[in-house]
């Protein structure tokens, strides 16, 4: 075999891993919709637009039982610093609006003693009435939110055509990296081929 023969193995084989890669990537999002190949029953579709539900529904359940776990938000919503500083901001406000309400007669001193007297009342009063409504919240939170679900309609209202141009925005450098991959692989591939017809030629 003639040696430019031997030489152009590497070269092919690169052009058809970085043409394979290529092809391969663009078939994660194309085609959008299903498309009929003549003359065979065949119907081929890209990978993400195919199985779009069941990714949904996967990543809406990943969600909801290891990255956002409804008892973890139910343990922050009952957190007693969360509860402290909903206290804080209430008393403020209420204190604040009083002030404001107040005749404009009454001197500053009765009004701050009225305010604290309110605030001293609030803060023995609110700190039950809230451990009540966070009960009711939690269960609520408990029976009624389901984030995978959530999750799943969220990404079923998705537009392919968007998500495509999202996730080729984002990975672009790592996408390019994949095809000269294929590329490599296949000069490599080549160079063994031409390696070992010349050994067999001997």
């Amino acid at each position: 075999m003639p040696y430019w023969q031997l030489l152009t193995m590497p070269a092919v084989g690169g052009v058809i891993g970085w043409v394979t890669n290529v092809i391969a990537i663009r078939m994660l999002f194309r085609p959008h919709d299903p498309v009929k190949v003549p003359l065979l029953p065949i119907t081929v579709q890209g990978l993400l637009p195919k199985y779009k539900a069941e990714l949904a529904a996967a990543i809406g359940q990943a969600v909801e039982e290891e990255l956002l776990p409804i008892e973890a938000l139910i343990d922050q919503l009952g957190a007693s610093t969360a509860q402290e500083e909903i206290l804080q901001l209430i008393e403020e406000h209420v204190e604040k609006r009083l002030r404001q309400k107040l005749p404009q007669f009454l001197p500053d001193s009765l009004k701050g003693v009225i305010a604290g007297l309110l605030r001293d009342w609030l803060g023995q009063e609110l700190p039950p009435l809230l451990d009540k409504l966070t009960q009711q919240a939690k269960e609520r939170v408990r029976t009624g939110l389901h984030i995978s679900q959530l999750v799943h309609e969220q990404i079923m209202e998705f537009d392919v055509a968007h998500l495509e141009a999202l996730v080729v925005s984002i990975s672009r450098r790592h996408l390019r990296h994949l095809e000269f991959l294929g590329g490599a692989l296949g000069f490599i591939i080549g160079l063994v081929q031409a390696s070992i017809v010349i050994i067999a030629a001997r």
